[in-house]
């Protein structure tokens, strides 16, 4: 945790030095909660052409240390002594606290919406320590002029304080919050601070904010508080020297979301200037001797604007290249977003998601396919939309046009993208709005002088918390026991081309600087190779007869689980690596010649020898005992339940293996007490995955052995939270321990001809 948290120190504190000293030299000597965003856009910015132009983790860190070394000169000589505001911390703490909900009900640090949710950290992981190691083959994204800006920031970050990449991204998951949450305390000026501070906090996770921080996705987080920060800006504007930060925030848009973030401070700028030209056409009458007094006005605006795309084209200026390649990505295109399956969305989000109040820990679900009433989500956002109906005006009044300019520009990107591009893409778009939304709210109604209003305010207020809340406690937190694992065995395969037969998203990630080639596509496998279609079933089958022999003939390593519930290595396959859960084999001999007994998924056959006595034959001591899925007496358990199935088996030591995964560690065990053992937490992948070893039991013959499977409780903070561990249980697989055996008679694994 501590590492988390030092990251989010840094990058707070930091983007506050940052920007205070960039809107120093533009003559802002007062200090702005403000300064926040410009500082993260800057640091973005110079992180990402750093690493644009080769530079390592090292470089960017350097880079980063000589900016924070020039604020500080320029905010210790430049700005006036700052006030303190206590309620302002408050409402960093309580983004922050929520922010780290998940971690706290987990019991610790680690990847965000694995496996039950998303995957997306996959990507992002392995391109921030791309850019650290500069490992080979380098990640698919990167020629495909995916930014980079906050890869390259976590890795100067990572560099800096000695830490993982997990950490800092964690880190980063803390303080986008912490600095919406400062741009939003300011933003809403003329309330009670304490009531400010508690709208503040909220304004930083809204219920879709929230959502997209429980899988970890910062992208649209950090373009929530960019739109925010450039619409503030943006109305305080008064010279050519103001729009230096407008175009920094561009710049560092650029970094974090490409040209197509463009388009919302684009959106922003339009319709607030047409907002304010109408404005002032109404409020002064032609003719008049104040009408003139637009023009100059208007010739001001043009400077500023050509000042602030000076400043975004310099800044970009490394990054146009791979701007140009990005044109191509396929998220951008409706067609080929669709064909790849992209993303993990069923179908369109609600819209009225956006406005704060989902009471369901998940977003995706359409309101008719939640176990709640579909009432209840139409009711909350009919109440949240009249809220902000009614706190619109308010705001208009004591604020001015600025953030509902912003909330236009981002319902107008929204509808475009929900008519032209993918369910993928309107999402994201509702994310960004979502603080908007929240903020006019709450800021509206509880700037109202009627009593009604501001206890609507904290009516919706208390509602939306509750819905964020529901996110919050439930996200789940990558276990680390595999990963800790397969990092044993990542030196061993570094540079090779390995087969994985299993199933894990982050195998990019946790193998980085390899090739791990796989039979069954995963999300995020660039490399993949076609599993043997003789066999039925096949992509529930993850051993050495998944594949042909002339395919496993290619990788000189291969990687499997521990299972032994599975199709044992050809002849001259040396195991060079075995952890609790993984063996990683090496190729001795050429396999050419193998062909497996079985025609499904089990690992082998009765009497499946060919006709023709084969030269050489492997063949299990005993048939393996199988119970599916359905014999357990239920397939899911929760926070200490158990789940009970039966298995028959004769006399002798035998191996058990699990299909399972579970956000908490499971145990089986028997009423003999003659098995105890302990499977670790597994989000590699919801579905159909592998099976792991899950212990060892001695039979000496009589009544089918009872096995009993429980699921850990959360931690206590998690209990407390309300939180649940959750397990599902798949076929449990009993196996003989004894010595395979080389003839061609019983339960045949694999043959030569």
């Amino acid at each position: 945790m501590l590492g988390a948290v030092a990251s989010a120190a840094l990058l707070v504190g930091g983007s506050l030095l940052i920007g205070q000293a960039l809107l120093a030299v533009c003559g802002r000597q007062e200090w702005t909660l403000l300064a926040g965003p410009v500082g993260l856009a800057a640091a973005l910015a110079v992180g990402g052409a750093v690493a644009g132009l080769g530079g390592r983790g090292p470089a960017v860190a350097i880079s980063l240390g000589v900016l924070l070394v020039v604020a500080l000169v320029v905010v210790r000589t430049s700005v006036a002594a700052a006030t303190f505001d206590p309620y302002a911390l408050g409402a960093v703490a309580i983004a922050v606290l929520a922010a780290s909900i998940p971690f706290v009900a987990a019991g610790h640090v680690g990847i965000l919406g694995v496996g039950l949710v998303n995957d997306d950290m996959a990507s992002h992981l392995l391109l921030a320590d791309w850019i650290d190691e500069r490992f080979r083959p380098e990640p698919v994204l990167v020629d495909q002029g995916y930014p980079l800006g906050p890869h390259a920031l976590v890795a100067g970050l990572a560099t800096t304080l000695g830490t993982s990449s997990i950490n800092v991204f964690a880190g980063l998951t803390l303080a986008i919050p912490a600095l919406t949450a400062l741009v939003a305390y300011s933003a809403l000026e003329g309330l009670r601070r304490w009531s400010r501070a508690l709208a503040a906090g909220l304004v930083a996770l809204p219920y879709l904010a929230a959502a997209y921080l429980a899988q970890e996705a910062f992208k649209e987080p950090i373009m929530a508080l960019f739109v925010l920060a450039f619409a503030l800006l943006l109305a305080k504007a008064r010279d050519w020297r103001d729009a230096v930060p407008l175009g920094v925030l561009a710049a560092g848009t650029t970094y974090v979301y490409s040209f197509p973030g463009l388009a919302w401070l684009g959106g922003v700028a339009l319709a607030w200037g047409a907002i304010e030209f109408w404005r002032r056409r109404r409020a002064v009458k032609p003719g008049s001797a104040t009408y003139g007094s637009i023009r100059p006005t208007s010739r001001q605006l043009a400077i500023g604007v050509g000042v602030a795309l000076g400043i975004l084209a310099l800044l970009a200026l490394p990054e146009l290249g791979r701007l140009a390649d990005f044109v191509d990505f396929r998220a951008l295109h409706p067609g080929q977003a669709n064909e790849g399956g992209l993303g993990n969305l069923p179908g369109q989000l609600s819209p009225l998601e956006a406005l704060g109040i989902w009471p369901t820990s998940e977003f995706r679900l359409s309101a008719a396919a939640s176990s709640l009433p579909a009432v209840l989500f139409y009711a909350g956002g009919v109440f949240a939309l009249v809220a902000l109906a009614l706190g619109l005006p308010g705001w208009i009044r004591k604020h001015g046009a600025a953030i509902p300019a912003a909330l236009i520009a981002t319902v107008v990107l929204y509808l475009l993208a929900r008519a032209l591009g993918t369910v993928y893409t309107s999402a994201k778009a509702l994310a960004i709005a979502a603080p908007l939304t929240v903020l006019v709210t709450l800021g509206g109604l509880l700037l109202s002088d009627r009593r009604p209003l501001r206890l609507l305010a904290v009516a919706f207020g208390l509602a939306a918390a509750f819905c964020s809340f529901l996110i919050l406690r439930q996200a789940p937190v990558a276990p680390d026991d595999h990963a800790a694992e397969l990092a044993r065995i990542r030196p061993l395969v570094a540079g090779e081309k390995l087969l994985f037969l299993g199933r894990d998203d982050f195998v990019l990630y946790e193998l980085r600087g390899s090739k791990p080639f796989t039979h069954v596509r995963n999300f995020y496998d660039p490399y993949f190779v076609e599993p043997n279609f003789e066999l039925t079933g096949v992509g529930s089958k993850f051993d050495f007869d998944s594949v042909t022999a002339s395919t496993l003939a290619r990788f000189p390593f291969v990687l499997t689980t521990r299972a032994g519930y599975e199709s044992g290595p050809p002849p001259g396959y040396e195991a060079v690596e075995r952890t609790d859960s993984y063996v990683l084999w090496k190729r001795g001999r050429s396999p050419l010649g193998r062909e497996p007994a079985e025609t499904g998924p089990e690992p082998g056959r009765l009497a499946a020898c060919p006709d023709k006595r084969p030269k050489r034959a492997s063949s299990f001591a005993a048939p393996p005992v199988l119970a599916g899925a359905d014999a357990w007496s239920q397939t899911t358990i929760e926070s200490g339940e158990s789940a009970t199935v039966e298995l028959d088996l004769p006399p002798g030591i035998w191996d058990l293996s699990l299909q399972y995964d579970a956000t908490r560690p499971v145990s089986l065990a028997d009423d003999a007490e003659r098995l105890d053992s302990t499977l670790p937490g597994n989000l590699d992948y919801r579905g159909t995955a592998p099976f792991w070893a899950a212990g060892r039991i001695e039979v000496a013959g009589g009544a089918p052995v009872r096995i009993t499977a429980t699921v850990e409780d959360p931690p206590l903070a998690g209990r407390l939270l309300g939180a649940h561990s959750v397990a599902h249980l798949g076929s449990l697989a009993a196996t003989s321990a004894a010595p395979a055996g080389t003839g061609c008679h019983g339960y045949v694994d694999w043959f030569e001809r």
